[in-house]
């Protein structure tokens, strides 16, 4: 079973008869909007377990984390777009895994980018206070150590926001961490951090 199918059916599973609707709305279609409370939405919290018990076995040695976008569904955004033009060129999709940074998702991989809930929200990043970061980095720990069982390397480019939570979240973990720049330039960021997971692949990946 593939990841989307292993997702889809977990939804299922998990949603009520009156819930499964929220499966078939469109990317872009705002269903959640708010602030720190998203975090325990019945249906974020269903995605924190997932992401947890489920996804590390479908990650690759190699990963590439981005920042989410306003943009929905992310692959729609300019940043993203570069990085998988470049990886697609390499020929690397099959051996690097994209994933975006959220609040509330926490990671967010770019086979699900086009699923409810993760082209259906909104939260703004100034929407969130000091209770909602600190419970992003607990959930993105308990994240980052369910990942450490299969990933060997991260490269990371990302805003100053995300990058702090990120740091305290990864600090300690048995997982390289590569941290690029997130400038004024974000496409360059894009750019190179996308090169770096690329030559990571060639070493790491499979």
């Amino acid at each position: 079973m593939d990841m989307v199918s292993c997702y889809l059916s977990y939804m299922r599973q998990n949603l009520s008869d009156e819930e499964r609707w929220v499966l078939n709305v469109e990317p872009g279609t705002v269903i959640l909007r708010g602030g720190s409370e998203l975090f325990n939405h019945r249906h974020v919290a269903l995605w924190h377990r997932f992401l947890v018990e489920y996804l590390p076995r479908f990650v690759k040695r190699v990963v590439l984390l981005l920042p989410c976008s306003k943009v929905k569904p992310y692959r729609e955004s300019p940043t993203h777009r570069i990085a998988w033009s470049r990886i697609s060129r390499a020929g690397a999709r099959d051996k690097i895994s994209i994933l975006a940074l959220s609040e509330p998702m926490i990671l967010v991989p770019r086979e699900l980018d086009t699923l409810y809930p993760f082209a259906n929200y909104e939260l703004p990043p100034q929407a969130l206070d000091d209770e909602g970061r600190d419970l992003m980095a607990k959930l993105l720990r308990r994240a980052l150590e369910a990942l450490s069982r299969s990933v060997v390397i991260i490269v990371a480019t990302l805003p100053r926001a995300h990058r702090e939570v990120f740091e305290r979240a990864s600090r300690g973990l048995p997982i390289d961490i590569v941290l690029v720049p997130y400038g004024r330039k974000a496409f360059r960021s894009i750019g190179l951090a996308s090169d770096i997971a690329i030559e990571m692949a060639k070493k790491f990946g499979r």
